[in-house]
Order: structure tokens, then C-alpha cells, then sequence
């Protein structure tokens, strides 16, 4: 069975796959789709949870490795980001929509240097648009350029 495979039957038995065709969920994009997944409910049971972060972590090793920290898009990818960069023992920061209205009012929840090379962790993709708009938020906040390579590594540099 190859990984991918391995993935979709853990969330299968977790019941995390939802299918409604009669009446299609609506994504967070607009999209209407006849498939959703709920990622949050795989984070209730821990061995399933276990074996998807593992593989997340392997594709992150593989895949990625110039990435020198991990960004989570709030909300669910803050969970999915944190666990992965706790196995990996790489840095982590998730980054809000907007900054808070109260406390320090920060929009990227922890240490952020420029020059990083941050690899952004969503549980789910449609459009794209609340991931892009993550490399918005560091460029912004950062006051420095940032460009998208390969897949969701964003780099940070001076201008």
C-alpha cells in the first residue's frame, strides 16, 4: 500500500471523509463541493493522528528540505504545523488572518527572522488564497520581499 493510500484509509476510519452529494458542503473559498474532509477530527484519535503526522513530516523531508521553519494558517493548520515541526525540531510560527485586538495584537504567533525559508502548513486547499495569504502577512509584517518557490516554501529576504 503506498503512503497516500495509507493516509486516505486512516481517514476513512476516523471518519474524517464526508460525502453529500444532494446537498454539497460550502468550503471556506465559496466552493461547493460533495466532499469534505475534517481534518480537526482526525486530531481525537492519536494513532491515526501519529501515523498522518509522521508522513507529513516524511514529506516534508523529502520534499522540502530547504525549508528552515514551519508557518500553520490559522486556524486548522496550526495543530497539523506544530506537531510536525515538534517531530521535525524545526522552528514554528502560525500566522492569523488579521492581528488580534487585544494583548500584543500580533498577526505571526512567534519568532520570525527574515531569511527563513518557511514551508506553509494547511489542512486544506481549495483556492490557495489563505495560504498566499500567509507570505502576504510575512512580506507586510517583515517589511521585506518575499517570492513563492517550489509548492508552499515561502523565502523571506532583505530587499
Amino acid at each position: 500500500m503506498t503512503n497516500e493510500k495509507a493516509v486516505a484509509e486512516k481517514l476513512l476510519q476516523s471518519n474524517a471523509i464526508k460525502l453529500s452529494p444532494q446537498q454539497p458542503f460550502t468550503w471556506a473559498s465559496g466552493w461547493k463541493s460533495p466532499i469534505y474532509c475534517d481534518n480537526r477530527r482526525v486530531l481525537s484519535f492519536p494513532y491515526i493522528r501519529d501515523f498522518i503526522k509522521s508522513e507529513m513530516c516524511n514529506v516534508v523531508f523529502e520534499q522540502f528540505p530547504q525549508a528552515t521553519m514551519l508557518a500553520g494558517v490559522a486556524t486548522a493548520g496550526i495543530a497539523w504545523g506544530a506537531m510536525a515541526a515538534d517531530q521535525l525540531k524545526m522552528p514554528y510560527i502560525y500566522v492569523r488572518p488579521k492581528p488580534k485586538e487585544h494583548g500584543l495584537g500580533n498577526q505571526i504567533e512567534g519568532f520570525y527572522e527574515p531569511g527563513q525559508k518557511v514551508l506553509v502548513v494547511e489542512d486544506l486547499i481549495s483556492t490557495g488564497k489563505s495560504s498566499l495569504q500567509v507570505c502576504d502577512v510575512l512580506k507586510k509584517l517583515a517589511s521585506k520581499s518575499c517570492k513563492l518557490e517550489r509548492k508552499l516554501i515561502i523565502s523571506c529576504t532583505s530587499k
